[in-house]
């Protein structure tokens, strides 16, 4: 398989050029064969089609798949609604290789990339039908892991042929879960408070409130001070701002969290319910909190942490990495770094290193800069005092990560009470932010359930002013007029009104209702 160290995705363009690649593909003779649409494209109504129904989803664009510089194959992602699995984000995948690049045994490794391209885009199941006697496809379906789903019968809708089908079914592993937008309150170093007996019962409480604030997880921080500073590293400038006026390292000795405390926050945490996440700082560090970790964090300042990189990329788990203070060629750097040891699912947190940060610096739109770059999911890590402004505009913008350092009380002594929102404002701000993402939708546009009652009560139509007779000429404004039906029946679209206007009925129609088609005669 030595094509694997060339390969990448290219997204596709609504285009000519590319729209004449997929046509040419797709009018294989073995495609047409094994397609829905057994008939040739040609070019005067596939152009159209390609332009409208090819870019429907609105973050995930079709995708060419690439080895050293030569397509390969195509992927299209439509929506997808499976009943059972209604509160998961999900997509419809067909797959189309180059008549050049099939049976070399390609078609299975390509879906699987593409799962990690669609886990990166925050799905969580992928669907695929194939037609029942089309053995090839259902050999690279299930090679590549499918399931299936069920045997049914599906009649396609503009051509009215039905054929029977297979649907094969693919759960991602993602840090988007069921709810959306994955949601982590950031306790850090605030379970502090001065004894392990009062450290205990802190963290409990902290767990405790960010469980019952309806968080995913809580994370805190695990370091060694060594291992963080030079021994003369001195004072910092922005904690001796607030008050704080100890030696760095003096000061992070006092913060850090014991070793034997990892598990027992792991236990307790899931005996809350809640997933429990812990910042590491180290190579060594890291190793000790995999054990009790569904996925790892590693910090703004962590960006070029050679060692700690590898290490997280090992592991095989998820990362999240947050990029305060970096530019573009720190993150690139560690993307790279990131995947070429192996690792996968990567997301990407937008953080400005600034305690607290105004309004003025958090630079929201970079979230969007970062997943057109990088194309990889992206959050953000928020270090705003305020629990509702930041969090909910970057949900607008697509982020799948929202992470925010919360306290019981501001007032409580530490380096991070102060700039950390409530308990009662997290529970606040987890509740905006499922109002938030509830609100975005699918990004397709279409007439939804809601929608129906007014949509044939006020929507508006070709109506009659008066009973009409059979013979009678329609006359805009005499007898017909364009208006909304109520309850009565809605006439045809106000596009056919110059059609009908002086032409003749041919039934009876009664006093508001709408004209039909076929109600009137047809002009020379």
């Amino acid at each position: 398989m030595g094509f694997e160290s060339g390969f990448y995705f290219e997204e596709a363009r609504p285009c000519e050029e590319d729209a004449r690649q997929v046509m040419e593909w797709r009018n294989d003779a073995d495609t047409l064969r094994s397609s829905f649409h057994q008939e040739e494209k040609v070019w005067e109504k596939f152009w159209p089609e390609y332009q409208n129904t090819y870019f429907t989803l609105l973050d995930t664009a079709p995708i060419f798949a690439c080895v050293k510089g030569e397509r390969v194959g195509f992927l299209r992602f439509r929506r997808a609604d499976l009943p059972q699995e209604e509160n998961k984000r999900s997509c419809d995948l067909s797959i189309n290789l180059s008549p050049e690049w099939r049976g070399r045994g390609i078609g299975a490794i390509l879906l699987q990339k593409a799962h990690d391209y669609l886990a990166n885009k925050g799905y969580e199941i992928v669907l695929a039908e194939v037609i029942k006697d089309n053995t090839p496809s259902h050999r690279v379906f299930v090679k590549a892991g499918y399931r299936l789903l069920e045997s049914c019968q599906k009649t396609i809708e503009d051509t009215g042929k039905t054929y029977d089908v297979v649907r094969y079914v693919y759960e991602l592993s993602c840090i988007n879960r069921s709810r959306g937008v994955f949601i982590i309150a950031e306790a850090g170093s605030n379970f502090r408070m001065g004894t392990p007996e009062r450290d205990w019962e802190m963290a409990m409480k902290l767990i405790d409130h960010a469980a019952a604030a309806g968080a995913d997880a809580v994370k805190f921080q695990f370091f060694r001070p060594e291992t963080l500073y030079v021994s003369n590293a001195g004072k910092s400038a922005y904690l001796s701002q607030s008050g704080i006026n100890q030696d760095i390292t003096d000061l992070l000795a006092d913060a850090a969290l014991p070793e034997s405390m990892l598990e027992k926050l792991a236990d307790y945490c899931e005996r809350q319910n809640i997933e429990f996440m812990a910042s590491a700082f180290s190579k060594k560090d890291l190793e000790l909190v995999d054990p009790y970790v569904r996925r790892h964090k590693i910090a703004s300042y962590e960006i070029s942490h050679l060692r700690l990189i590898q290490a997280a990329a090992a592991t095989g788990k998820p990362l999240c990495l947050s990029t305060g203070a970096a530019d573009l060629s720190d993150i690139r750097w560690a993307m790279e770094t990131y995947h070429s040891h192996g690792g996968r699912q990567l997301t990407l947190l937008q953080c400005t290193a600034k305690y607290p940060t105004p309004f003025t610096s958090l630079n929201l739109r970079t979230i969007q800069t970062l997943q057109n770059i990088f194309n990889l999911p992206v959050g953000l890590s928020d270090h705003s005092r305020d629990p509702l402004i930041a969090p909910i505009l970057a949900v607008g913008m697509g982020a799948s990560v929202i992470e925010k350092h919360f306290t019981l009380h501001n007032e409580l002594p530490g380096a991070d009470h102060s700039f950390a929102i409530t308990s009662t404002e997290l529970k606040d701000m987890v509740r905006a932010i499922r109002h938030a993402e509830a609100s975005l939708g699918s990004g397709d546009k279409f007439v939804q359930d809601v929608e129906d009652e007014l949509r044939h009560f006020a929507r508006r139509g070709v109506q009659a002013l008066e009973p009409i007779k059979k013979g009678d000429v329609f006359v805009e404004d005499k007898n017909i007029a364009i208006l909304r039906p109520g309850e009565q029946k809605i006439g045809v679209h106000p596009k056919y009104l110059e059609a009908i206007n002086g032409s003749k009925a041919i039934r009876d129609i009664a006093l508001g209702s709408g004209i039909e088609e076929n109600d009137w005669e047809q002009k020379n």
